[in-house]
């Protein structure tokens, strides 16, 4: 079994997504659904992956992507609370930063989000690499 990333952050990403063109966001999405998947397995759920995510997306007009990051946020944050590490981001204060008062704040909450988000998934990695070195 191999580690998964730990040190994604909000810089790096952002100057990846610019400099691809926004294709690294699509490489996140995948990353982020199949190390979700691996590190959380145990609860039974799983995260589609970026077809299912760029296609259900297409059909509901954009609906599904909400629901697919809050999904993913809700059971990271699951995750993380079950191993005693505080949970970075609530599913609350994921959909009211993006909806309500990221337009209120002139998008700084949705930054202050995205940031929680990335460091989230940190979190959950951390956990579970800790856990593989725990198993050896």
């Amino acid at each position: 079994m191999q580690t998964l990333p730990v040190n994604r952050g909000f810089w790096k990403v952002l100057l990846f997504t610019i400099i691809t063109l926004g294709i690294y966001q699509l490489y996140l999405i995948h990353a982020f659904a199949k190390e979700t998947n691996i590190a959380c397995r145990e609860d039974g759920r799983r995260t589609r992956g970026l077809i299912g995510y760029i296609l259900l997306s297409i059909i509901t007009l954009g609906i599904y992507s909400v629901i697919w990051q809050a999904l993913l946020v809700d059971r990271r944050g699951n995750f993380c609370e079950k191993h005693g590490v505080p949970n970075r981001l609530t599913l609350l204060f994921f959909l009211l930063s993006y909806f309500i008062l990221g337009a209120l704040t002139l998008g700084i909450c949705v930054i202050i989000a995205y940031v929680k988000y990335i460091h989230q998934q940190n979190d959950v990695n951390r956990i579970y690499n800790k856990s593989l070195i725990q198993k050896n």
